[in-house]
């Protein structure tokens, strides 16, 4: 059987259509929206925390060469760049006046030579005790009885104790030069010598004429034996350790794989550009690779390792949120967000080890609104 409306019923039932529609429509159009968010899946991978801060390179070991005694000085003719070869003459001094011998001046001469042989000696037996303990800190390591750090700081110590006996050896020629000139008092010109084979770094004093005892006249040292000097901040320089890996940037050329030779005990107060009170403490680092292009004095960054994790669990800086005291992150599950709370471990600036809370391959939020709220919808961005 089959009903037949009249036209007043058709009318009415379209017109009810009609309105569920509509009601429809607006339902839709009120209906919230999920938020489209971005996300990353927690993961396991290295990280490394460094430390960056700028330095500069110099020469390990300087030589001050300074006029001994009064006296007029013969025309220095080596150049900044010059090589020169040890026990050769640099230039000469010769004596102002004739003067008489002064016994109490020729007593302190040869006390300061017998001084300087006592340094001399203590310093070579320092280096033949730190050699000592050089080789049994190797067959210790080749043992696997002590880190790593431990023999690169007995080897720096070796490394030390040679400048020492080298600088040692240097007063005692200057000691010994004295004496001589002591002695002479006849006008008889004295010549000063190379300590060591290198290159003139700097040029202090030019021209012939009368000069004052301790008169900086020339710095020397080899160039292809350079140290990186860096200053950190103190709360940072507490977490660098000797042998930690380094690298040597934004020098002019390539980066230079370096090693932390020694953490100085001092924090020197300093002044920031910005006119802020600082504590910097010195960081010496020896490079691991040869660098011809890089001079003394030049200007670079030093890149300190100062925590190498190799494989942990972390997510990007920007998935984390304050939450009071502690941390938490956005997780989603059955495309609502839900909070979770985590403990967080160190970040290398782009990424943050998470201790508890996430497991490997759990998604996070990255960049969530601060307007998010525990069961809002969310949808994947593209």
């Amino acid at each position: 059987m089959i009903m037949v409306l009249s036209a007043r019923q058709r009318t009415r039932w379209i017109g009810l259509l009609i309105g569920l529609v509509v009601l429809a429509l607006f339902g839709l159009a009120w209906w919230p929206k999920p938020i489209t968010v971005q996300t990353f899946g927690a993961r396991e991978q290295p990280l490394s925390v460094e430390r960056v801060d700028q330095g500069y390179a110099r020469v390990r070991e300087l030589y001050l060469i300074t006029a001994p005694v009064a006296g007029n000085l013969s025309r220095i003719e080596l150049e900044p760049g010059d090589a020169v070869v040890a026990d050769t003459p640099l230039t000469e001094l010769a004596p102002l006046t004739s003067t008489p011998l002064d016994p109490r001046a020729r007593a302190m001469a040869e006390a300061a030579v017998g001084a300087a042989r006592a340094q001399v000696q203590q310093a070579e037996a320092l280096l033949g005790s730190n050699r000592d303990l050089r080789e049994r800190s190797e067959q210790m390591f080749a043992d696997r009885l002590i880190p790593e750090r431990d023999l690169t700081a007995v080897r720096a110590a070796e490394r030390e104790s040679e400048a020492r006996l080298a600088a040692a050896r240097a007063s005692l020629r200057q000691a010994q030069a004295n004496a001589a000139w002591d002695a002479q008092g006849n006008g008889r010109t004295l010549a000063l010598r190379a300590p060591i084979s290198g290159v003139v770094l700097k040029r202090y004093h030019e021209s012939a004429g009368a000069v004052a005892a301790g008169t900086p006249l020339l710095e020397l040292g080899d160039p292809n034996d350079l140290e990186i000097v860096a200053e950190f901040l103190s709360q940072e320089a507490a977490g660098i350790n000797v042998g930690a890996r380094a690298q040597i940037e934004a020098w002019g050329g390539p980066p230079i794989p370096a090693e932390v030779s020694r953490v100085e005990p001092l924090g020197e107060l300093k002044i920031s550009a910005l006119g802020v009170e600082e504590r910097r403490v010195r960081v010496i680092l020896a490079l691991k690779a040869p660098a011809p292009k890089l001079g003394h004095g030049y200007q670079v960054d030093a890149r300190v390792t100062v925590l190498d994790l190799p494989n942990v669990l972390v997510v990007p800086l920007e998935a984390l949120q304050r939450d009071g005291a502690d941390w938490r992150v956005w997780t989603v599950k059955d495309d609502r967000a839900t909070p979770v709370p985590v403990t967080v471990g160190a970040n290398d600036g782009r990424y943050r080890q998470i201790l508890s809370g996430l497991l490997t391959g759990q998604p996070v939020l990255v960049n969530p609104p601060a307007t998010l709220v525990s069961g809002d919808r969310v949808a994947m961005g593209p």
